[in-house]
């Protein structure tokens, strides 16, 4: 974790490139897990780092992003979104 937290501003810096709406991001760092993930085969797609976080200051705000693990360490450049900015339930735009 201590690891991941170093590329905290490239995790933010990442979620304000969504929007340009999003002026400040909250990452939930006690939210996130180290997971198995599938893609349809029997060696499955590999490891991934999920961050979930918050933006704006909006308190039912969301946003996850996945990072691929390679040989036990975060890969930083794999990051992409986990699933579409959220505000209220509803997609944020």
């Amino acid at each position: 974790m201590d690891e991941l937290k170093k590329h905290e501003e490239e995790i933010k810096d990442f979620i304000k490139s969504q929007n340009a709406k999003i002026e400040s991001v909250e990452i939930n760092w006690e939210e996130t897990n180290w997971e198995e993930v599938g893609n349809g085969t029997p060696w499955g797609g590999g490891e991934v780092i999920r961050i979930f976080g918050g933006f704006n200051h909006i308190e039912d705000s969301s946003w996850s992003v996945l990072v691929d693990v390679e040989n036990g360490k975060a890969d930083i450049d794999s990051i992409m979104q986990g699933s579409p900015l959220r505000a209220g339930g509803d997609i944020f735009e």
